[in-house]
């Protein structure tokens, strides 16, 4: 779930109910906003849900709290091994948000992982995006 600012809120309802059905399996979300302090969107209920399992992992990135900005498509990048890994054992992945800068950025962040650790072309990391697009697999809620 790649989810920055309030693109986050669905994702809500995904581990809310992963927690109430007892839904197995792993799931990760990248988050990003401005400011840790006033900007993270759910933290409790986040960090709740990692700390009972219902969500296994969180990486975050807060673009105005230190003089490097950071953003969700270099969280997808430094995890890029792990998130190919994910994606090579089934996982799906859910973008939420902004359509004018955040979701090129991470579609090409995603590309890049799948070229980089799958070892193939831009032209087929773009066409494995594609397939798992077409098996509801890379799903995009942007606006």
């Amino acid at each position: 779930m790649i989810g920055p600012g309030s693109g986050v809120a669905p994702f809500r309802g995904f581990v809310q109910e992963r927690a109430a059905t007892g839904a197995s399996g792993r799931n990760w979300l990248i988050f990003g906003a401005r400011h840790l302090a006033s900007d993270f969107l759910y933290q409790l209920e986040w960090q709740r849900a990692l700390k009972c399992g219902v969500l296994a992992r969180i990486d975050l990135a807060f673009s105005r709290d230190s003089g490097r900005r950071v953003y969700v498509q270099q969280r997808i990048a430094e995890a890029g091994r792990e998130l190919y890994d994910w994606v090579e054992s089934g996982a799906s992945i859910y973008v939420c948000g902004d359509a004018t800068r955040m979701a090129p950025d991470v579609h090409a962040a995603l590309t890049s992982v799948i070229e980089r650790h799958g070892g193939v072309s831009a032209e087929a990391a773009l066409a494995r995006l594609d397939r798992l697009g077409a098996d509801g697999r890379y799903l995009r809620d942007v606006y």
